[in-house]
């Protein structure tokens, strides 16, 4: 099932992945009614929030939008974080972000 998910982003248009998402989310609904629960809660987890959130996954195909740069920018602010091992105040946690993510400078005395 997992190779499968996979496989679906090879999918060359929106509707062919849309359609292949439904197709899977029922093939994990229909088998893990003849197994223990269990076994199959986190596919049935992981189905139920690609039908919740099918028309962003679909955005991939229609504008080719994805995550990844949030997910970068997410990764500098943590480190940030991490180096500073604590600010005063939200206000100096949110410049220093600033200063990091901005790429700005200090001004040259």
């Amino acid at each position: 099932m997992r190779l499968v998910l996979q496989d679906i982003y090879r999918s060359g248009a929106a509707a062919t992945a849309r359609h292949r998402f439904q197709v899977w989310c029922r093939w994990v609904r229909w088998t893990a009614r003849f197994y223990k629960l269990g076994l199959f809660a986190s596919m049935l987890r992981l189905a139920k929030m690609v039908e919740d959130h099918l028309a962003g996954i679909l955005a991939h195909w229609q504008r080719g939008i994805t995550n990844a740069f949030m997910e970068g920018l997410n990764s500098v602010f943590s480190a940030t974080k991490r180096k500073a091992r604590g600010y005063r105040s939200e206000a100096y946690l949110i410049t220093m972000l600033y200063f990091v993510a901005g790429k700005l400078r200090l001004p040259q005395t």
